[in-house]
């Protein structure tokens, strides 16, 4: 049976779709209009550029790839049931910038209005089989309300989806509420409160900061007035944190008051401090440096600290050094420079924020908040490269036979050119011309799988794809010009003894005459038509006769 109803791209949608599908780009189909083609059943025409009689036209309320089908793509319409009055024959698909894409025909059905006693929300839906489903934007717009029951339950079965498998992951994690503090080990932020115990507690409540400050105090309270403040009592006890075993071992010694001093009796003065325990501070004292000598106009009456200062030294870390520094020589740059080796080659500060770099006592480049600035040539058997993440890289491999050159220069004429050269010549540059425009020469051959110029595409098999020819070259050519010429089935006819003009019919040409012996004129012709082929269509050719 043939097919009565169908869609199809027409030559502006095939020649944008294999664009985009070359280009990498996408096409944007947006509209959906219908008509009713002036009371005929059409047949869609690829050279269509409009429907025949438009009667609508609103944005697509859904397309989307065919999920049973992935080379076909579903643009689908939804017309309210207050909209109607007129017959649906013809449907046409447009993209963002108005251009017919695809075109349709469909059964004939009348939308009614609701004031002719009907009503109906009406669903228009094409389906176009395409090569590249991705060279098509999928989409779907939320300002248009309506929707297929189809489509909400498939969005409320994916929605369903999602959610149990958030649910899912949520019971399966191990900490799921970050926010909260795990009953193990738990970390607070901010400031955390909690209830203070009552004094004394010595349970395993959690100690607020008011129930260690009352502890502190009633600690402070109980001490004597001259121990009234933990910095006291601290003091006090020399800050020694076994202060309590220090006077245990030190008075186990001791005399007691209420005892004779037996342990005394017969002991020389040496003995006597021995039994005191100050025989090595008798040994230091011997050594001891009076009171009132100085260090760098330090006193010697309690601990002093010095400092590289102190001495005319730099310290270790950080310091500021006054003055020129030379390494392995002297230094002849002079100001705040450090020279290395040759007492003028070195770095030196030129200015605020500016670091000279010298050799020779010549300034050969500086480093400021800009940059790396060199006046002479920069030479490097590695690369030099540029850029942080993604890097742009200029590098030499060191095995060509010649020296190349890229360099940046230009003139009145010609205000800024880049070009590339070799010890024998230029190899291509780019050129800014006076009014803007840029011009890019090659001195030699171009070769490439595809050039392109603007939307024209020049393919290395020597198509030429333009919107002059509505598309590729060779299918231009091919639909345009006689591609061959042949002569179709002959006839023969009698002439002798008959009446008549042979051959009387467009386009057919006399093959040949025949005469037997008999007579002067001839006894028949043998004729046929003329035939061109252009595409894959012979056709006879028309006119010649007379």
């Amino acid at each position: 049976m043939t097919v009565k109803y169908y869609a199809i791209l027409t030559n502006q949608g095939a020649a944008r779709l294999a664009n985009a599908t070359m280009l990498g780009s996408k096409l944007n189909l947006t509209q959906m209009a219908v008509g009713d083609a002036n009371g005929v059943l059409p047949t869609p025409d690829p050279a269509q550029t409009k429907l025949i009689n438009q009667k609508r036209i609103a944005p697509l309320n859904l397309l989307s790839v065919d999920p049973n089908n992935q080379s076909q793509i579903i643009a689908e319409q939804i017309i309210p049931e207050n909209e109607g009055g007129f017959w649906i024959r013809e449907i046409g698909l447009y993209d963002d910038e108005g251009v017919l894409i695809a075109v349709a025909n469909c059964p004939e059905t009348y939308k009614p209005q609701l004031q002719e006693g009907s009503g109906r929300t009406q669903t228009i839906r094409m389906i176009l089989v395409v090569t590249n489903t991705e060279a098509i934007t999928l989409k779907i717009d939320p300002s248009v309300v309506l929707a297929t029951r189809k489509y909400v339950d498939d969005e409320v079965l994916e929605l369903r989806l999602y959610v149990d498998d958030q649910m899912r992951n949520h019971i399966a994690a191990q900490d799921p509420h970050t926010q909260y503090a795990q009953k193990h080990n738990p970390t607070f932020t901010g400031e955390p409160k909690a209830p203070t115990p009552a004094a004394g507690n010595n349970t395993t409540r959690i100690a607020t900061t008011e129930f260690v400050q009352a502890a502190i105090t009633a600690l402070i309270n109980g001490a004597p007035a001259t121990l009234d403040t933990l910095k006291e009592i601290a003091a006090a006890i020399n800050n020694d944190p076994k202060f309590s075993a220090t006077i245990n071992n030190a008075l186990s010694g001791k005399q007691p008051l209420d005892e004779t001093l037996t342990h005394l009796s017969g002991k020389d003065v040496a003995g006597l401090l021995a039994y005191l325990g100050l025989g090595e501070t008798i040994n230091l004292a011997k050594n001891a440096v009076p009171a009132t000598r100085r260090v760098n106009n330090k006193p010697l009456t309690g601990d002093i600290t010095l400092w590289a200062s102190d001495v005319g030294a730099l310290p270790i870390a950080g310091g500021q050094l006054n003055g020129a520094l030379s390494i392995g020589t002297d230094n002849a740059l002079g100001g705040n420079s450090i020279v290395l080796g040759d007492n003028d080659t070195g770095f030196k500060q030129d200015g605020d924020g500016v670091l000279g770099i010298y050799a020779n006592n010549a300034r050969v480049g500086y480093i400021d908040n800009s940059g790396l600035h060199m006046s002479v040539d920069v030479l490097t058997n590695g690369a030099v490269r540029a850029g942080d993440g993604k890097k742009l890289s200029l590098t030499s491999n060191n095995n060509s036979t010649m020296t190349a050159t890229f360099n940046l220069w230009g003139d009145a004429n010609r205000p800024t050119v880049i070009e590339l050269d070799d010890d024998q010549g230029w190899h291509l540059y780019s050129q800014r011309n006076p009014d803007g425009s840029i011009v890019f020469t090659v001195n030699g051959d171009i070769t490439a799988n595809t050039l392109r110029a603007g939307g024209a595409i020049y393919q290395n098999n020597g198509d030429i794809f333009g919107s002059v020819w509505g598309g590729w070259l060779s299918l231009w050519i091919k639909n345009n010009f006689v591609a061959d010429v042949q002569l179709g089935a002959g006839t023969s006819v009698v002439t002798w003894n008959n009446a008549g003009s042979w051959p009387n019919t467009p386009g057919y040409v006399v093959t040949s005459v025949w005469k037997d012996t008999q007579g002067e004129n001839i006894d028949g012709i043998n004729y046929a038509p003329l035939q061109k082929r252009v595409g894959n269509q012979w056709y006879t050719v028309q006119g010649g006769t007379v």
